[in-house]
């Protein structure tokens, strides 16, 4: 599958929302320090993540930089899993 069709959608949608449509078509693989953000809330103790995710409400969360998933992170996972197709 060509990921790059989801790069377009970044100037119409947040990035949360097309890392999610990404995901599903690569059947939510793991993705290093890319998590779900339900599993953050639960697994981690960090106060900061956890407020961040209450108050934000996004599908995923990005635990190295401790923020939401922002447009460079699915440009990121774009090319990782296209190279990974290879």
């Amino acid at each position: 599958m060509n990921y790059d069709k989801y790069l377009d959608d970044l100037n119409y949608e947040d990035a949360d929302t097309v890392l999610g449509s990404v995901m599903s078509a690569a059947g939510f693989p793991k993705i290093d320090n890319i998590e779900d953000a339900c599993d953050v809330i639960y697994l981690l103790n960090n106060d900061h993540d956890r407020k961040i995710i209450e108050k934000e409400q996004p599908m995923f969360y990005n635990t190295l930089e401790h923020r939401l998933v922002n447009k460079q992170d699915v440009i990121n996972i774009i090319n990782q899993l296209n190279a990974n197709k290879k």
